[in-house]
């Protein structure tokens, strides 16, 4: 959670929650590592490990922590994963150059190393993009793997319930369970196929971050950092490297560079026209700029093109009042035409309310509520609300903020909407 300064406030300094912290950061590293290195049939193997040296840090740093953290909860996955190796070699189907004990220390090692963490995770990523499974069990396998999520907080970006979420990994790990191996992505002869699900990945991962499901933590800024650190990984290698993905490195630099201000003291969402501007990443907003030039070129703007134009243009905008309207509608007419929904619907009619007029806002906005995911969608009730407020009619904007709240999934955001009411 943010102060009002914008720096994340200090957990409380238990060993519970000095291993979670490093254990949030380090699990995707872990298992893409182990399970490169003991083969994708014993991917469950490769977390159990992980597993164990989470369990073993929390015993271990009861009396306090350690000098290196990182260091050592990475020498007890290898230590775990060694006696695992010895103890189950005969009943386990290792790769061949783990035939002896000695070949199987090396290559742990060398997975585990700093060096290897790109490539282990870039591997792992366009590996579980296989051709056999669907696009969205793609994006559930890197969710849960690579960046960590719990089904629960899957199935939250999917608006599905956890059952969904455990049938997909189920059916996600019998296949890899058929692969003999996790290859680099430069042997991988259809890499421009999976990426896009490694995108959209990515991009459910920044939302998690940016405005997710746990009611606790509203945001959570190193799910942010973390996906514009893997999309700018997939820049450094050529196989992975295209115009797309520069164009969601601009999106997520634009928007992680007004996180700090989405929440104010009291832990309270801030609406986008009561931010202070002046406390946005410029640094950010200069790489998002960057990012957005260098994706320029070809035929077709993709949807990351689209919507990285609208971030951009709020993020250099001196206020709300003075945005370029006109091209932010733009851009949501081509995304509507493009990637229909709700959500695109939604934020399409809030931008239409600022160029042409709150009424006219208010008919688009009004035109999408049949759409049952929106029912239950505590941002639509409260964009209508806004809509209703500015329009004069007090009694139908807390009829609607009534129902966001409802809705809402946590405080941040009740709150939120209680200020709104007490202010009409």
């Amino acid at each position: 959670m943010l102060t009002g300064g914008g720096e994340p406030r200090r957990r409380e300094e238990s060993p519970l929650a000095l291993v979670e912290d490093l254990f949030r950061a380090e699990h995707a590293h872990l298992v893409a590592a182990l399970t490169r290195t003991l083969g994708p049939s014993n991917l469950e193997l490769a977390e159990d490990v992980v597993q164990d040296a989470l369990m073993s840090a929390m015993q271990a740093w009861r009396f306090g922590r350690p000098r290196e953290p990182r260091a050592w909860i990475i020498r007890a996955a290898r230590n775990r994963a060694i006696d695992v190796i010895r103890r189950e070699r005969r009943g386990t189907s290792l790769l061949p150059e783990l035939a002896s004990i000695t070949d199987a220390t090396d290559s742990i090692d060398a997975a585990l190393a700093p060096a290897a963490d790109g490539a282990n995770q870039l591997a792992m990523m366009f590996a579980v993009c296989d051709p056999a499974l669907t696009p969205e069990t793609h994006v559930t396998l890197i969710l849960r793997w690579l960046c960590g999520l719990s089904p629960k907080e899957i199935g939250h970006a999917f608006l599905v319930d956890t059952q969904t979420i455990d049938r997909r990994l189920h059916r996600g790990k019998a296949r890899l369970r058929e692969l003999g191996r996790i290859v680099d992505v430069d042997r991988l002869d259809d890499v421009d196929e999976r990426r896009g699900s490694v995108l959209h990945a990515l991009y459910l991962l920044f939302n998690e971050g940016y405005h997710g499901s746990n009611p606790r933590e509203p945001v959570r800024p190193f799910l942010c950092a973390d996906a514009l650190r893997l999309t700018e990984l997939l820049l450094e290698e050529t196989a992975t490297a295209h115009r797309e993905v520069r164009a969601l490195a601009a999106l997520f630099s634009f928007d992680l560079a007004r996180l700090a201000t989405r929440l104010d003291g009291d832990g309270v969402f801030v609406p986008l026209e009561d931010q202070d501007r002046t406390r946005w990443d410029r640094a950010l907003i200069e790489r998002g700029l960057a990012h957005l030039a260098a994706s320029a070129g070809g035929d077709r703007m993709s949807r990351w093109h689209l919507e990285a134009g609208i971030a951009c243009e709020h993020a250099v905008a001196p206020s709300v009042r003075e945005t370029d309207w006109d091209r932010v509608v733009a851009f949501y007419d081509l995304l509507a035409a493009q990637s229909p929904g709700p959500i695109v619907a939604l934020n399409r009619a809030l931008a239409i309310a600022e160029r042409d007029g709150v009424e006219e806002g208010r008919r688009a906005l009004v035109a999408v509520a049949g759409d049952r995911r929106l029912a239950r969608y505590p941002f639509y009730w409260a964009a209508l609300a806004d809509l209703e407020r500015r329009a004069g009619r007090p009694r139908e904007a807390r009829a609607s903020y009534e129902r966001a709240i409802e809705l809402s999934r946590g405080r941040a955001e009740r709150d939120a909407y209680r200020r709104r009411i007490e202010a009409l």
